[in-house]
């Protein structure tokens, strides 16, 4: 049996779920720094890249950022030392979706993530690309 595993591509904006029923590709957005680099310090607004893994999967439906309500329905928290905060997250701004707008997540419309979520576990590994 062939276990999950997430890529995701940030030259392309893409995440992509490789299963044992075949592999689905969905569009998200990354860190909004324009170089597009990976993160090198806190607060850069890089997405890191690496070898990570599902650390947990948390309702984030009631969680604000600056007063509003920007996670989605859920929050796959990565581990990927010396980071911490990272994930995968859905959005209240599908517009976000698709560029650079985060601070270093990965956003994924909130249909989209909640597809993921029916699909993941943690301990699924995530490889994030340049």
């Amino acid at each position: 049996m062939r276990e999950p595993h997430i890529v995701v591509r940030k030259s392309t904006f893409e995440l992509i779920l490789e299963t044992e029923e075949g592999t689905e590709r969905f569009t998200v957005g990354i860190g909004s720094n324009q170089d597009g680099g990976d993160k090198l310090e806190v607060g850069d607004c890089r997405t890191p890249e690496g070898e990570f893994v599902i650390e947990s999967i948390e309702d984030s439906t009631e969680w604000e950022h600056e007063g509003a309500r920007v996670y989605g329905p859920f929050f796959l928290r990565l581990k990927c030392p010396p980071w911490q905060g990272i994930g995968i997250h859905g959005t209240n701004d599908p517009d976000l979706v698709g560029r650079r707008s985060t601070r270093g997540c990965i956003r994924l419309e909130n249909e989209d993530l909640r597809r993921l979520v029916g699909k993941v576990r943690v301990g699924t590994p995530v490889t994030v690309l340049p």
